[in-house]
């Protein structure tokens, strides 16, 4: 069964149990600045290589929050360009109950119902300016996750969030320089701003997949080469022990007690090719 993590999606905010994992094993100095960054209302980039466990840092973070601090709390993942980004955000705000954003959609006679329809009717200059002011108002906190490149127009948007409504943006990409997360860059301009996730110690990593080859029920099968194998071709990476420990539980990679490490590996770098074919793309503003 999944954890719901926050109010504010639009579709339930979920954790696997593999998901849990991935983040607090190894993760707990991380996880314990990004908590003091939310806490502080302080803007953070949490960096690191596909499967270094960014995602899963975030919505344990979340997860672990009072259900009141939950509800001020809005996650975006995947491409956008300015304009939808920002009837997402009020969207979001609309039903977390800012009184504000209620206000002026009720003004013009909608509501629930009618909210998506209301947010299409909208100018761009009318959404950024209810937007800037509820979230000057209120105390959000933004949330953009497997977020493309940001053209110029993105960023100067994210600043105007940051510094003119003084509201933080936690931005997860897999580096910090311009090739890698655009414009935005000069926005985590130094290590303050900035959490890197890395490879897992020797012991985290070993620990994490001890508990993946319990979790998904193979232990009898696992051998120690397997576990080296492991180790080793996920390069210590969370995400990659837990995925390919999830992989290796299917009996189609069984031969007799053993395991097919090798095609384990192969078909996770190909599941993992395929959702990175729209990662680097440039968000449009």
């Amino acid at each position: 069964m999944g954890i719901k993590v926050m109010h504010t999606h639009s579709e339930p905010l979920e954790m696997t149990q593999g998901s849990q994992y991935e983040a607090l094993i190894g993760r707990e100095e991380e996880l314990r600045r990004l908590h003091a960054a939310i806490r502080r209302r302080e803007s953070l980039l949490i960096w690191g290589a596909t499967d270094a466990g960014k995602s899963a840092l975030i919505k344990t973070a979340l997860a672990e929050l009072p259900e009141g601090e939950q509800r001020n709390c809005v996650y975006w993942t995947g491409a956008a360009r300015g304009r939808q980004l920002l009837s997402y955000f009020l969207a979001q705000l609309y039903r977390a109950g800012d009184s504000l954003v209620q206000r002026k959609v009720r003004v013009d006679g909608a509501g629930n119902a009618s909210l998506d329809r209301w947010l299409q009717k909208q100018s761009s200059l009318r959404l950024r300016g209810i937007f800037f002011t509820a979230s000057t108002r209120g105390k959000y906190r933004f949330f953009l996750d497997h977020f493309p490149c940001a053209t110029h127009n993105m960023a100067r948007l994210m600043k105007e969030i940051m510094y003119r409504c003084e509201t933080p943006i936690y931005l997860a990409a897999r580096g910090y320089s311009q090739s890698e997360i655009g414009y935005a860059w000069s926005l985590y301009w130094n290590d303050k701003l900035r959490l890197h996730l890395g490879p897992l110690t020797e012991r985290a990593a070993r620990r994490l997949l001890e508990t993946c080859v319990r979790k998904f029920g193979f232990a009898s099968r696992g051998s120690e080469d397997f576990r080296e194998d492991i180790l080793r071709l996920s390069g210590h990476l969370p995400g990659s022990i837990v995925k390919m420990c999830e992989l290796a539980a299917d009996s189609k990679y069984h031969c007799g007690d053993q395991i097919k490490t090798k095609l384990v590996h192969i078909d996770y770098l190909m599941r993992t090719n395929l959702l990175d074919l729209g990662y680097g793309q440039v968000a449009v503003p």
